[in-house]
């Protein structure tokens, strides 16, 4: 027995609006969505009719005096004081009103208050056919029709944008016309009564056409408006992202260019027939290190700015970074005179490991840069986050140090800004850890705050969510790099790639560490070793356009290397991601030692 299955069920579609629904929906006027608008037709309301009581005066003037010549009718001289009394207060109410005095928030009830008044000229209006009412002259009845109906339509049309106004005026004049032709003895006066009511619903039909077609137009133009702006704003915003990144490049050319130039002079210093001094070998070390650095500060800093810095929020014991952090900076800080203390904590925050050790790094290093004696302090309390009270972990750097004066504050912040280093002496650091700081604060939802007074020391601090505690115990890249390069049995490394002199660099270095080194520039000479390999270097893009990842992943499909680490000078974003979606690990160029060292580790775990 078969059965079909059963769809799922799919929301309700709402009922269908009934007529009368449909009916108010189309001739009922609400307040608009956008108050802008309501305003804007309350303004000109104001100043476009401001006029229109002294030219219907003189339209009701020509009305009532042919009339009165030509029927005699006293009921004329009647109508006459009516509808110039109530012009002549239309008109001193109008001239009253101040249209900028207007404000959005009051501005449909105000809109509400002046179209209803027209109510007014239209009850005045609607007496002119039982005042003066030209009985059993078809021919003045006639003009009489013609002169009503016709100048109602005019007003109505012209009142259309104030669709209320329209209302008020033209059904009170046809409704009162029609009911009296038809009232008259004689056919032609009652056709003539349906015409007026059938002129009516046409007249209100196209201007209730005509106003929502305008009442469209300003809202559009409202809404045009509003894109300007915000597009005038984008606009700003890229300008000043522009003169901010002109800044930046003009201060990396120096900072770029400074280690080049010494190392430079160093390698042109070396002499094949001696050994390089200790003094030259630690000075270049020095020069590459600071491109490095120079050159990751840059990388790290475009990829906050476009929003691709990748980002692994997860439960993160801060003990362990803090014991980290000791082990880093003890040294310096004594070699300082320094007291480097270090709270122990049981935090737990959520947070991403790498960022948040590079934060708390860049926070401590400053600390010890600018603080000449005293003590630097990290420790983590626990304080209520707001909005909803969230349970969470204020980490603090305190130092002892010179202090940032008010005006600065904001400042340090900025790319290559340092208050005390205007000649750009690369021995007082680069001016980006603060900028880092606060790009990677933001990106891990959080805000680096900072307390200070000049000669009093400082305080930077950001908020982090409490987690809980994470399951397992995980090595941290930094517990990996204390092992060292030689922790641990050698490893067989293959280095893959295009380049020869960077083949012989890697193999230089590696063999150092003690390490068994092959290479191969491409994936037939890689296959040419014997053996497997605990650890694959490849570069990402070989030559002659082959991808290294495509390489390392058919080498290691064949058993050739149990880890594969791709390395790169490309910081595209799409690059991480196709490494990290082939579940490898991937250093950038310059590769850092230690950076290398965790991948040696880490093979070794694996």
């Amino acid at each position: 027995m078969s059965s079909t299955p059963s769809s799922s069920p799919s929301p309700e579609a709402p009922p269908p609006a009934s007529p009368w629904q449909r009916l108010r929906a189309y001739w009922v006027e609400a307040p608009n969505a956008d108050p802008l608008v309501d305003q804007s037709l309350a303004r000109a309301y104001i100043v476009d009719t401001r006029d229109t009581p002294l030219s219907a005066a003189m339209i009701a003037a020509v009305f009532w005096g042919m009339f009165l010549v030509l029927t005699g009718n006293r009921g004329t001289l009647v109508w006459a004081v009516l509808v110039h009394a109530m012009q002549w207060n239309m008109h001193r109410h109008l001239h009253r009103l101040d249209p900028d005095a207007i404000d959005v928030a009051s501005a449909a009830r105000t809109r509400r208050q002046l179209e209803l008044r027209m109510l007014f000229p239209g009850l005045v209006w609607a007496l002119a056919p039982w005042l003066f009412f030209p009985h059993g002259d078809l021919a003045y009845i006639l003009l009489m029709y013609f002169f009503v109906s016709g100048t109602t339509g005019v007003i109505i049309a012209a009142l259309a944008q104030w669709w209320l106004a329209a209302v008020c005026f033209g059904v009170p004049v046809f409704l009162s016309l029609a009911l009296r032709l038809v009232l008259e003895p004689g056919s032609v006066p009652v056709i003539m009564g349906c015409l007026a009511v059938s002129q009516l619903l046409a007249s209100l039909h196209y201007a209730r056409k005509q106003n929502r077609l305008i009442v469209r137009s300003i809202e559009n133009g409202f809404e045009n408006a509003r894109l300007a702006e915000a597009l005038s704003r984008q606009l700003d915003h890229v300008a000043q992202m522009a003169a901010q990144r002109a800044r930046i490049f003009a201060a990396a050319n120096h900072d770029l260019r400074q280690p080049m130039h010494a190392l430079a002079i160093f390698v042109d210093a070396l002499d094949t027939r001696s050994a390089p001094s200790a003094d030259n070998l630690r000075f270049m070390r020095d020069s590459v290190d600071a491109l490095r650095g120079s050159i990751d500060a840059l990388l790290d800093i475009a990829q906050l700015d476009g929003g691709v810095a990748p980002v692994r929020l997860e439960p993160l014991r801060l003990d362990a970074l803090f014991t980290s952090l000791n082990g880093r900076f003890a040294a310096l800080a004594d070699a300082k005179g320094l007291v480097l203390r270090i709270r122990p904590t049981g935090a737990v925050v959520r947070a991403d490991a790498r960022m948040l050790a590079r934060v708390l790094g860049n926070l401590v290093d400053n600390a010890i840069k600018y603080t000449p004696q005293g003590t630097v302090l990290v420790l983590a309390r626990r304080v209520q986050r707001a909005p909803g009270g969230v349970p969470a972990w204020r980490i603090e750097v305190r130092d002892s140090g010179v202090g940032i004066e008010a005006q600065h504050r904001e400042q340090v912040f900025e790319e290559f800004f340092q208050v005390d280093n205007p000649g750009r002496d690369r021995s007082r650091g680069l001016g980006l850890g603060l900028s880092l700081v606060a790009g990677m604060g933001r990106v891990m939802g959080s805000r680096i705050e900072v307390r200070s007074a000049p000669g009093r020391g400082s305080t930077f601090s950001l908020v982090l969510e409490e987690a809980p505690a994470p399951t397992g115990v995980v090595p941290t890249e930094s517990a990996l790099a204390l092992a060292g390069p030689l922790a641990g049995a050698p490893v067989r490394i293959l280095v893959l790639d295009d380049e020869q002199p960077v083949r012989e660099a890697m193999r230089s270095l590696l063999s150092g560490w003690g390490h068994e080194v092959a290479l191969a520039a491409n994936p037939r000479e890689a296959l040419q070793h014997g053996g497997v390999f605990d650890l694959m270097l490849s570069d990402l893009r070989l030559g002659s356009g082959l991808s290294g990842l495509a390489a390392a992943q058919a080498l290691q499909a064949v058993g050739k290397a149990r880890n594969v680490v791709i390395l790169t000078g490309e910081t595209a974003h799409a690059n991480r991601m196709e490494v990290e979606r082939a579940g490898y690990a991937l250093i950038y160029k310059p590769a850092d030692a230690r950076a290398l060292q965790d991948a040696i580790a880490a093979s070794r775990i694996g």
